[in-house]
């Protein structure tokens, strides 16, 4: 793995990093072994197989989260550039808990935990910046588990949709495993689509669905 100066500059266009000096940034990377990697289409970026401790930052193109469990996979949300992913499982002995696969042909900048542990400890403004992103992600994790763990089927189906920003949304091999997710029967999940659609907010064909009106779907379940 490598790294060219441009691609520590759009490391620091990320809220974590910006700020960084960027000769200190670039003596940390190259002392912790980070760098850039790419993927081609479908090919598994992290997943709770890797035991080496990275976080990634997509450069370019675009991936997807999805449960690990193979048999029940579901997706969870979509990456892009600019995207941060990982960070949270830093400084813990527990796997990854999600899969990213590349949707697209991407370019990752990995990061490692020994790199990110010197940042902390010689720079207290970043110290801060990794707490503030760790709590919104807390914060972001328990109001979507609230989401979608409460209320009708309809609701939890029609908040999960509007949890992606995308409002075209591809699901893997079978809808099936969603109903894991949302802690509702299969038959119970799809009546939830069905209502969905008949109410005009979303189309669906076969594993595509699209988000027609999100503003009135949230208004209706939220």
């Amino acid at each position: 793995m490598g790294f060219s100066k441009k691609e520590i500059t759009a490391l620091s266009d990320h809220s974590l990093f910006c700020g960084i000096n960027t000769e200190i940034a670039i003596a940390v990377f190259e002392k912790h072994g980070c760098g850039v990697c790419e993927f081609s289409m479908d090919e598994i970026i992290l997943s709770p197989s890797v035991t080496e401790k990275k976080a990634g930052l997509l450069l370019c193109g675009q991936a997807t989260v999805s449960t690990a469990d193979a048999s029940k996979s579901t997706l969870l949300r979509y990456l892009h550039k600019g995207d941060l992913f990982g960070i949270a499982n830093f400084f813990t002995d527990e796997p990854y808990v999600s899969l990213i696969r590349a949707d697209q042909a991407c370019r990752v900048f990995f990061i490692t935990e020994e790199a990110i542990y010197e940042l902390l400890e010689s720079d207290r403004t970043f110290l801060k910046r990794y707490l503030t992103f760790l709590s919104s992600r807390v914060c972001y994790l328990n109001r979507k588990i609230g989401y979608l763990t409460a209320g009708s089927a309809e609701r939890r189906l029609a908040l999960y949709l509007c949890s992606f920003e995308e409002n075209e949304i591809l699901f893997g091999e079978s809808l099936s495993s969603l109903s894991v997710v949302l802690d509702l029967g299969r038959a119970s999940l799809y009546r939830a689509f069905d209502r969905l659609v008949h109410d005009g907010y979303i189309e669906k064909s076969g594993r595509k669905v699209r988000i027609i009106h999100r503003e009135a779907m949230l208004k209706a379940y939220q």
